[in-house]
């Protein structure tokens, strides 16, 4: 199988849905790409379903955020006071000691890609 940059999906997602159009199988369709006949069959469904704008990229998502936008202001205004403030000693902000703050401030801890 061929390796494309995410970006170059769109293109192949659109020449996809082209071949197909012209009467290509899936099998032939995959083999021309360098794609499985898996991704294909998952590019031409969506197409079929939602139309041309199954075919475009997009960025993902990631994962939502669990603070509020007053939240995340109101720990921006905490951070900037610094961590001797808050009693860590120094001036270096750590994942765990920004935890601490979340905790303090709102209860709960946060994880990697939560803020």
């Amino acid at each position: 199988m061929a390796s494309y940059k995410q970006t170059e999906y769109e293109v192949l997602r659109q020449r996809c849905a082209a071949l197909a159009q012209q009467g290509w199988k899936q099998v032939a369709i995959a083999q021309a790409l360098g794609l499985t006949q898996g991704w294909v069959s998952r590019t031409l469904t969506k197409y079929r379903q939602q139309g041309q704008d199954a075919l475009a990229w997009r960025k993902p998502a990631g994962a939502t955020a669990r603070l509020t936008k007053e939240q995340l202001t109101q720990l921006v205004e905490e951070l900037n006071k610094g961590a001797e403030y808050h009693g860590f000693p120094g001036q270096i902000w750590t994942r765990p000691r920004v935890n601490q703050v979340i905790k303090r401030l709102f209860g709960w801890y946060a994880t990697a890609g939560q803020l």
